[in-house]
């Protein structure tokens, strides 16, 4: 008897969290534009502690910092590995490599790949806003001219991808890879709410460091207002909050001592 599989539910709550509307991906640019406003870099600028502080490097301090605390709530939703993982991920592997082949042939003949093309073009304008998204990502980077040949290679790369998630070496079985998967499980650290905002903090560093004339860490804990004082501690705390409203700065802190 099969194992079941841990797959996510097709009914999930709508997003309601900055973070969760980001995970989404619809907008992500506009959202992330219109969280971190000229007002939120403004009050960014004065946590540096510093005469000129690069605004430019620290906006994009804080994108980076914003990415990686999405990656790891994304990263935050595997869950127990299952005995289907393998199968499924192999059969998208060779299923992909069968169209990569396919659409190669339909690349080398320019009917084919005009036809194609056109059809595209045609189809992206009542298309799903993720696909159509692609789409215009495609024709906005590389033009009209072939994008087949980038369709193409991106699905090469997918299906390199896939592959790659199934790959053991000499040990490339089923049974194998299941055992690797729940070895792995068992040895990862327990998820906590703070990964996310440790990801966000060791993201954004580099940025600080260059930029401002405090100390990156946790600060002291100051007895008369009972809380660790650090401009590092507000800069996380400022920018992670507006993804995650409710994130406590004493939550920050205790990130901050452990990175």
């Amino acid at each position: 008897m099969e194992q079941a599989d841990n797959t996510l539910s097709d009914t999930t709550a709508a997003p309601t969290a900055p973070w969760q509307r980001l995970m989404a991906g619809h907008g992500f640019l506009a959202e992330l534009h219109r969280l971190y406003d000229t007002r939120f870099m403004y009050e960014l600028e004065m946590l540096m502690a510093a005469p000129d502080p690069d605004m430019e490097d620290l906006s994009k301090g804080v994108e980076a910092a914003a990415r990686a605390y999405i990656r790891e709530r994304r990263n935050m939703r595997r869950r127990k590995p299952g005995a289907m993982e393998y199968r499924r991920l192999s059969a998208l592997s060779a299923k992909l490599e069968a169209i990569s082949i396919d659409l190669a042939r339909v690349q080398r003949s320019p009917n084919c790949s005009v036809k194609l093309a056109d059809a595209l073009e045609t189809k992206v304008q009542s298309a799903d806003p993720s696909a159509a998204g692609i789409a215009n990502l495609i024709d906005g980077a590389f033009g009209p001219g072939d994008p087949i040949a980038h369709i193409s290679a991106f699905l090469d790369l997918l299906q390199e991808a896939a592959a790659e998630t199934v790959s053991l070496g000499e040990q490339d079985t089923p049974s194998a890879y299941y055992k690797a998967d729940l070895d792995g499980w068992f040895r990862k650290a327990r998820k906590t709410d703070s990964q996310p905002v440790a990801a966000l903090a060791r993201a954004f560093r580099p940025y600080w460091e260059r930029n401002a004339r405090r100390p990156f860490n946790a600060g002291r804990y100051d007895p008369t207002t009972k809380q660790n004082k650090a401009y590092a501690v507000d800069a996380i705390h400022l920018i992670a909050r507006k993804l995650d409203p409710d994130l406590t700065r004493t939550r920050v802190v205790t990130v901050m001592r452990v990175i």
